[in-house]
């Protein structure tokens, strides 16, 4: 049988329902915030909860069953910041940019979505008669920082952020904390107004407990930095983010911090995942959306705030990087 394909997001609960499922699913909407669509397509079932919370994240979750071995066509717009566990047998995941990776096997995955792709999914006979158990936090970047109460993000995230990749992410091994809130999750029995408030308090202690542990595994992981060095760059980011509109040099920053140029160019791209003016033209246009969704000035005011002095690159970069124009968001 040839793949399934979805346009859009895996979480368009219509467009999965009308354009795949054909009359096998039946759409459900259990309180305002939260969608859900069930499903049976010759012994293929599942179920997929999507629920808007208040918080600003997008949660969704589904459990399936595959009694065929077959795959599915996803095009996938741009996300926010994606935090994902999956659970039981391995779906191969291949993306349109050429790289891949396995989703199930107790994993968590942080990442991001940064421009449309095609991703191809994948199972076989191993996957039959088992449960895939999934959820999915998406939250803006500017959201999270608010939430943080923060202008930056933890530096795993600032670097996925900054990644100019297709689909950047980090993925690590599920821990048992994190099992248990994915159960907790899929297990809510709460219904009306108390399911909303269920559903945002475990949200965001799902989404503390991954960035807590990718924390910890990335602090294992990097003996190439010593703290002192860490520290540094991390002086020189802020100094850096501070002067957004008009950047001190290389030279100045790597005085700022108490480094070597050459230091300062190799450390900042291993802690941040970017070169120093590269991390910088990514927050200018993060820090840009978040300007336009809150309706706060017009195109070439935010443009302005930035550091773009021309609006007509301002615009093209924006472009590149979001996928629409800025006169379109907020």
């Amino acid at each position: 049988m040839e793949a399934m394909r979805i346009e859009g997001s895996e979480r368009d609960l219509e467009t999965f329902a009308a354009g795949i499922l054909q009359g096998a699913a039946s759409i459900e909407t259990p309180t305002p915030f939260e969608r859900q669509v069930r499903w049976d397509l010759q012994g293929n079932t599942g179920l997929i909860s999507a629920s808007t919370l208040r918080s600003g994240i997008s949660l969704s979750a589904s459990r399936c069953r595959w009694a065929w071995a077959s795959g599915m066509v996803i095009d996938h717009a741009p996300t926010g910041l994606e935090f994902v566990l999956s659970r039981g047998p391995d779906m191969r995941v291949r993306s349109s940019e050429g790289d891949g990776f396995l989703l199930g096997g107790g994993t968590f995955r942080i990442g991001q979505v940064k421009r449309p792709l095609k991703l191809v999914c994948e199972w076989d006979e191993s996957a039959l008669g088992q449960d895939q158990d999934s959820l999915c936090l998406t939250i803006d970047a500017w959201r999270l920082r608010e939430l943080l109460g923060s202008q930056v993000l933890p530096a795993p995230l600032e670097r996925i952020v900054a990644d100019t990749g297709g689909y950047p992410r980090a993925t690590h091994a599920m821990s048992p904390t994190l099992y248990r809130l994915l159960d907790e999750i899929l297990g809510c029995d709460a219904r009306g107004l108390s399911r909303q408030l269920y559903l945002e308090a475990k949200g965001l202690e799902l989404m503390a407990a991954m960035l807590d542990q990718l924390e910890e595994s990335e602090s294992s992981a990097s003996p190439l930095l010593s703290q002192h060095d860490i520290a540094r760059l991390e002086r020189a980011r802020h100094a850096l983010l501070a002067r957004m509109v008009d950047p001190p040099t290389l030279p100045e920053l790597a005085r700022h911090a108490g480094l070597n140029e050459v230091k300062l160019k190799a450390g900042f791209r291993a802690l941040f995942g970017a070169p120093v003016f590269a991390y910088l033209r990514s927050h200018r246009l993060e820090e840009a959306h978040r300007l336009l969704r809150q309706r706060a000035c017009n195109v070439t005011e935010v443009a302005q705030r930035v550091g773009y002095e021309n609006p007509s690159k301002f615009a093209a970069a924006f472009r590149k990087r979001f996928g629409v124009p800025p006169s379109t968001v907020g």
